[in-house]
C-alpha cells in the first residue's frame, strides 16, 4: 500500500547466513545502520511529499532538495561508469600493444609502429590512465559526500499519511466513538462503580487519593531521583503488578508472544524507529555539517526538545571510543523500540507474518516542556512500567492488524469498567512514523478531563527500511509469480500504561469515603484486595 522509501541498489546490505539463525530467518552482520530509500520514488513524488510534510507541519522536510541530490548521485555514478569503462579499454589496449607481434624490440619500419612509437603509446596511454583514475576520485569523494547528503535530507522525510486522517493540530482529532458514561456524571457514585446512583461528594483527583490510601510516595521519589519519579508502596505496587498480569495474559490469549525487553537501545536504533535521539544542538551541527543553510526542525515541532535519556558507563567517559561517540545507548521511552529492532537486518520467513509481540519495559521520557497541572502527582512520569504491543504484518494486512490492535485495547479498558472515547488522530498529531494513529483517552473525573492511557499506529514500513526488516513474500513477476523480500510494515499499540491507567481507576472507581474499588479483573492478582483503603494490603493478609 505504501511505498515509502524501498532500497536503493547501490545501498542495499549483503546477506550473511549464520548456523545459529532461527529458522525462516537470514541474519545479517551488524554496523551503523543505513536505511534504505526510494529516491525514484522521492524524485517522481516531491510535490505530494512536500504538501504531506506541511501537512503534518513539518518544515525540515525538503522532497524536491532529495530529488537535486539523487540526479547529481546518478550523474555521478554514470560517470564514475564512463571512466572506468575508459581505464577497461585503456588496460585492455596495453596488453595488446605488450602482446602484439607487431610490436618488435628492434626497430622495424616495416611492423608498422618502431619501438620508440610503441614506448610513446604506452607512455600515453599510461599518462591517460593516471588522470582518468584521479578523475575517478574525485567523483567518488564527490559521491560520498552526496550520498550522506541524500540519505540525511531523505531521513527527515516523515511518512506518507493515511487519506482518511483529519488534517489540522489536536483540535481536529476525531471521536470515533464513547464507551461508559463516566463522564456524565458529576458526583462520586456511593458504591464507586454504579453511575445511575451518585452521592453528594464531589470528584477527588487522583494524587489526593493515593496520598490518602498510602500507594505511592512521591517526596521519596524526588529525594533518590529527582522529580516526577516515585515509589509505589503497598497495594500500588500490587496494582502496577495486577495491570501488568491482566495485559500480558490477555495479550498472550490473543497470540502475541510476551517479552521482556532490554530498558536500553543504541542511538541509531531510536532514530530508526521514528523517535530523537539527539539535542537540538546535535541537530544543529549536523545540519550544518551536511550543507544546510535554512533553519531547521526536523519530523517534529519547531524547537521541540528530545524525551530521550542518553547512558553513558561510568568507565567510558574518559575513553575516546569513536563506536560507542557516534552510537551511544538511550533509555527506551517504550517497549516497541527494542520489540521491533530486535528483528532488524532479517530477511523472514513468509510463515511468520503476522508476528505478534508483547513487550513489558520500564520507559523513560525526559518530559521536556510540560508543565502545569499534567504534572501533579503520576500523570506524567520520567519513567514508568508498560506493556507495548507491537505486529510486523504484511503490507496488504496492516489496516487489518491495526483494527485488530484497536480491538484488543477497547476490550482491555472496556472489562476494566472504564468510561474512555476513541480519537482519530490528525496530522500534527502523527509522529514522524506513524501512518495512521489512534489515541484512547479515559474519563478523569477528578481532572474534570479526558486523558490519554494509549494510542494505536500503523507505521507501514516506515522503520523496517530504516532497520533492514524484510520477509520473503509473494511477487509478481513476467515469468510467473515468485517470492522476493519486501519490507514489512510495523504496528505498534500501547495494551497498559501503568500510571496513566492508575489514575483512570482511583478517580472513576473512588467512593465518598475515599476508598477505591479493585477492577473485578484485576482481582485475581491483588492478594484479596477488593476495595483500596489505607492498609488494606495487611488487613487482607490477616
Amino acid at each position: 500500500m505504501l511505498r515509502h522509501f524501498p532500497s536503493l541498489t547501490a545501498l542495499c546490505r549483503g546477506h550473511l547466513r549464520t548456523a545459529r539463525a532461527p529458522v525462516g530467518v537470514v541474519a545479517q552482520t551488524r554496523t551503523l545502520l543505513q536505511p534504505s530509500f526510494d529516491y525514484r520514488f522521492i524524485s517522481e513524488n516531491a510535490d505530494l511529499l512536500e504538501a504531506n510534510a506541511l501537512a503534518r507541519n513539518v518544515r525540515d522536510s525538503h522532497p524536491h532538495r532529495v530529488a537535486k541530490l539523487y540526479d547529481e548521485y546518478r550523474s555521478l555514478q554514470t560517470s564514475i561508469n564512463e571512466s572506468r569503462s575508459s581505464l577497461n579499454a585503456i588496460s585492455k589496449e596495453l596488453g595488446e600493444l605488450a602482446a602484439s607481434k607487431r610490436f618488435p624490440q628492434n626497430d622495424d619500419p616495416a611492423s608498422g609502429l618502431d619501438k620508440i612509437g610503441k614506448e610513446k603509446a604506452v607512455s600515453n596511454l599510461r599518462d591517460n590512465a593516471r588522470i582518468i583514475k584521479a578523475t575517478v576520485q574525485g567523483y567518488e569523494a564527490r559521491l560520498s559526500a552526496v550520498e550522506s547528503h541524500l540519505r540525511y535530507e531523505a531521513a527527515k522525510l516523515p511518512n506518507l499519511t493515511h487519506p482518511d486522517t483529519p488534517v489540522g493540530d489536536e483540535t481536529q482529532a476525531r471521536i470515533v466513538r464513547i464507551h461508559g458514561s463516566l463522564h456524565e456524571v458529576a458526583k462520586v457514585p456511593s458504591d464507586g462503580v454504579s453511575t445511575s446512583d451518585p452521592s453528594d461528594q464531589d470528584f477527588k483527583d487522583h494524587y489526593d487519593l493515593a496520598l490518602d490510601l498510602g500507594i505511592i510516595d512521591m517526596e521519596a521519589g524526588a529525594q533518590v531521583a529527582g522529580s516526577r519519579f516515585h515509589y509505589w508502596r503497598g497495594a500500588g505496587a500490587l496494582l502496577e503488578l495486577a495491570l501488568v498480569q491482566y495485559a500480558m495474559t490477555r495479550a498472550v490469549s490473543a497470540g502475541f508472544t510476551p517479552h521482556i525487553t532490554p530498558d536500553v537501545a543504541r542511538s541509531s536504533v531510536v532514530d530508526a524507529c521514528g523517535f530523537r535521539p539527539r539535542s537540538n544542538a546535535e541537530e544543529a551541527r549536523l545540519h550544518t555539517e551536511m550543507g544546510g543553510s535554512d533553519p531547521i526542525g526536523g519530523s517534529h515541532a519547531p524547537g521541540e526538545s528530545s524525551q530521550i535519556y542518553r547512558v553513558t558507563p561510568v568507565a567510558e567517559e574518559s575513553r575516546h571510543d569513536e563506536g560507542a561517540a557516534t552510537d551511544p545507548l538511550c533509555l527506551v521511552g517504550t517497549a516497541e523500540i527494542p520489540l521491533v529492532a530486535m528483528k532488524q537486518q532479517q530477511i523472514l520467513d513468509k510463515g511468520a507474518l503476522p508476528m505478534s509481540l508483547a513487550g513489558l519495559s520500564h520507559c523513560f521520557r525526559a518530559e521536556a516542556g510540560a508543565r502545569g497541572r499534567d504534572t501533579r502527582g503520576i500523570y506524567r512520569l520520567h519513567q514508568f512500567t508498560k506493556v507495548e504491543l507491537v505486529i510486523l504484518s504484511r503490507p496488504e494486512s496492516s489496516d487489518h492488524e491495526l483494527t485488530r490492535l484497536l480491538d484488543f485495547q477497547t476490550g482491555l479498558y472496556a472489562d476494566l469498567g472504564l468510561t474512555f472515547r476513541v480519537l482519530q488522530m490528525p496530522t500534527q498529531e502523527l509522529g514522524a512514523s506513524a501512518y495512521q494513529k489512534f489515541d484512547i483517552e479515559a474519563w478523569m473525573p477528578g481532572r474534570k478531563a479526558w486523558g490519554e492511557i494509549s494510542s494505536a499506529s500503523n507505521c507501514t514500513d516506515y522503520q523496517s527500511r530504516r532497520l533492514g526488516i524484510r520477509a520473503r513474500l509473494p511477487v509478481s513477476r513476467k515469468g510467473g509469480a515468485g517470492q522476493a523480500p519486501q519490507f514489512v510494515h510495523t504496528l505498534n499499540a500501547t495494551a497498559v500504561a501503568v500510571p496513566r491507567l492508575v489514575v483512570a481507576i482511583l478517580e472513576s472507581f473512588q467512593r465518598p469515603n475515599g476508598h477505591v474499588v479493585v477492577p473485578e479483573a484485576l482481582r485475581p492478582w491483588m492478594m484479596g484486595i477488593d476495595v483500596l483503603a489505607p492498609d488494606s494490603l495487611h488487613a487482607s493478609c490477616k
